[in-house]
């Protein structure tokens, strides 16, 4: 109760101004404060009710045990020559939490969060195990500040022996299952595998017949690709597995994107080649059907050895982009964004790009960003060059096209992924060769704002070439497969 209080009588000295006019002036350099000064008086024994000296740990503090009106002030106390606080100001607040206080159990927290009312509006709580501090508006307790969820270090978790290399893992939930994760395996004998979350890591749910599978998606069904086709299967309530439900001519799959507008399912394929040398093709966008049950052709879109489609929506419009990466001769083509328009996909802008093999659409406040994972330049019978850069790009909203943004040196990557722990922002990429080796670091970046993406965390990956980030029970954990050994591995962030 002291916290709850305490904090109550900052905020009662700020509360001072309820509404603005044109003519009323904000405060500008402003000497730090302390508002306890302007209730408390210097001789303590004249306290007013309510309001005590205590020491703890050779520290003095003063304990408020109930709110009284002589705890308010006027705010001309503050503010000299000006009208309003600055637009932005900091409160420094010094609590001391008794045990007692901090073993309260969550569902206790939780009804005095419920406990919100008329009488209560215009009242602060300091939680002591949430850290945050929230506002009564008369109904619900409104977050003002809370402590977030910060990335502490990366620790190994699981070391997932599979039954060969794995082109892809692609992490998602079954209503009533809980976590599963499907594998795409190299190996013709022994196929792909799905795999179950438990309490101590992934364990093998179902095998599936595949050849050369190259990559899986989940879109409320299952699908896998194959060599020259591939299937749609869709998970059986009944059976409790993934059963066959349609199969569609393909070449050379190598990814599948599943996406939604005005409530139309659609699925794109990323055709790569057909036969050994035929890497201008078109990829092909399905559409559902719901009369037939099936998905159908939509529209082809011509590509050049495409690897990746990625789907993003930005306020009322819908784009695709696809990562194209070989044309026959060099790795050095252009890979193409796509606009919704009128039922069909019409380009919108083109990037040049290095063996492009994935694209990664994210945002950070009200700002859009899309980044490439570049493979490597090749041109003819040249040599080829694995350490180049990847780039982001960030999309300008005036001028209506993306810019690049910041460019980062990655060693034939393969794969972007990126995440958000409580208010930070984390990319990691997948880096499978060096030119030399397979084994060599993964790195996980985070978001400084100005400085953009910068190096924070080292990964041991071998051949890596998909990761997958996934929460359960509160906890957070990245997956990462290997094309080049028959391992996955799970690792914790730990965070504070």
């Amino acid at each position: 109760m002291s916290s709850l209080i305490f904090v109550q009588l900052l905020l009662l000295g700020l509360r001072v101004i309820s509404t603005t006019t044109d003519t009323w002036r904000h405060c500008t350099d402003l000497l730090p404060l302390d508002l306890l000064s302007f209730v408390l008086e210097r001789d303590t024994s004249k306290l007013v009710p309510g309001v005590h000296m205590k020491q703890a740990g050779g520290v003095r503090g003063v304990h408020f045990s109930s709110p009284h009106t002589v705890l308010s002030f006027p705010s001309s106390q503050l503010l000299v020559n000006c009208d309003l606080f600055p637009k932005e100001f900091s409160i420094v607040v010094t609590l001391k939490v008794t045990h007692a206080a901090s073993t309260v159990s969550k569902k206790h927290q939780d009804l005095l969060l419920r406990s919100c009312s008329e009488l209560q509006q215009g009242q602060l709580w300091f939680n002591p195990l949430r850290k945050g501090l929230y506002l009564c508006d008369g109904t619900a307790w409104i977050t003002v500040l809370e402590d977030h969820k910060r990335l502490d270090y990366v620790s190994e978790h699981q070391v997932l022996t599979t039954s060969s290399e794995t082109h892809d893992v692609e992490v998602f939930q079954v209503p009533g299952m809980g976590l599963m994760a499907a594998m795409a395996h190299r190996s013709k004998a022994s196929g792909s595998a799905v795999y179950l979350w438990t309490h101590s890591g992934f364990k093998l749910y179902q095998n599936i017949t595949t050849h050369e599978a190259l990559v899986w998606r989940h879109f409320n069904m299952g699908k896998k690709s194959e060599m020259d086709f591939s299937v749609i299967y869709k998970w059986s309530k009944k059976r409790k597995k993934f059963v066959r439900f349609q199969s569609l001519q393909t070449y050379c799959a190598r990814d599948w994107e599943a996406f939604n507008i005005n409530r139309q399912t659609y699925l794109a394929v990323a055709n790569h080649r057909q036969g050994n040398n035929n890497h201008t093709i078109d990829s092909v966008i399905y559409r559902w059907n719901r009369l037939t049950k099936s998905f159908e052709v939509h529209q082809m879109l011509p590509t050049s050895g495409a690897y990746d489609w990625e789907f993003f929506t930005v306020g009322p419009y819908h784009f695709l982009v696809v990562a194209n990466a070989f044309d026959g001769v060099t790795t050095s083509v252009d890979s193409v964004i796509y606009v919704w328009i009128n039922g069909s996909f019409q380009v919108f802008q083109t990037i040049k790009t290095f063996c492009a093999t994935d694209w990664e659409m994210f945002q950070i406040g009200g700002r859009v960003f899309l980044v490439v994972a570049n493979g490597h330049r090749l041109h003819g019978n040249g040599p080829s060059r694995y350490a180049i850069n990847s780039t982001i790009y960030e999309l300008d909203m005036n001028g209506q096209l993306f810019v690049r943004f910041q460019d980062i040196v990655t060693y034939s990557a393969v794969d972007w992924e990126f995440f958000s722990l409580g208010e930070e922002h984390f990319l990691v990429v997948a880096n499978s060769f060096n030119g030399e080796s397979y084994s060599l670091n993964s790195i996980l970046y985070r978001w400084q704002g100005y400085e953009g993406f910068v190096p924070v965390h080292w990964l041991p990956t071998i051949g890596c070439s998909d990761w997958e980030f996934f929460s359960f029970k509160g906890e957070s954990y990245l997956i990462y497969s290997s094309a080049k050994a028959p391992l996955s591995k799970v690792f914790k962030l730990k965070t504070y």
